[in-house]
Formats: structure tokens, C-alpha cells, sequence
């Protein structure tokens, strides 16, 4: 099964949350890999890396590998200011 990539917005604050919501919802239901494009993310709020983060959990919980394409500085640098790169999988997964 090939794994469905999201690319994130560039900016990622509430106006971008509701449909990030949906594409995350929808490919989590699909049960494939999940790979996750945060190569263009210059700047994300704490609602949207809690999104992120629930996102992350769910496909761990699903048994849904979830991959990073490339997190940007920005989305690297907010995930380590709130200690979530672990529980994002991005120390993992910067390539």
C-alpha cells in the first residue's frame, strides 16, 4: 500500500487548522502510511502542533507508520520549544 502524503501550508495557525483537520482525518481512515511534507512550514501555532501531535498518536495507536518529508527549521525548532519532537517522530524522520 503506498503511503498518502500531506503537505503542509506554509503557515499553519487556525485560519489552516480545519482543513488540515480533514486531510488528516481522511487519510488516517484510509489506514496507509502516512507521510507528512513539513518542508514548507515557516510558521505553526500550539493549536496546530497539538493537531499534529493527535494526528501522530492516532496512527500510533492505528499502527499506521507515519513519516516526515523534510520538517522545515520552523516546525523543528516549535516542536523543541514544546518538547515534542519525540512525540512527533521528527528526530526520527528529517530527511
Amino acid at each position: 500500500m503506498s503511503a498518502r502524503q500531506i503537505s503542509l501550508a506554509s503557515h499553519l495557525d487556525m485560519d489552516a487548522l480545519p482543513a488540515l483537520t480533514q486531510a488528516l482525518r481522511d487519510a488516517l481512515a484510509e489506514k496507509a502510511p502516512l507521510s507528512l511534507d513539513g518542508s514548507q512550514v515557516q510558521r505553526i501555532d500550539g493549536a496546530s502542533l497539538q493537531l499534529l501531535l493527535a494526528a501522530a498518536r492516532s496512527a500510533q495507536q492505528e499502527g499506521i507508520p507515519l513519516d516526515w518529508h523534510q520538517p522545515s527549521p520552523a516546525l523543528s525548532k516549535a516542536a523543541a520549544t514544546l518538547g515534542l519532537n519525540n512525540d512527533l517522530a521528527l528526530e526520527a524522520n528529517e530527511t
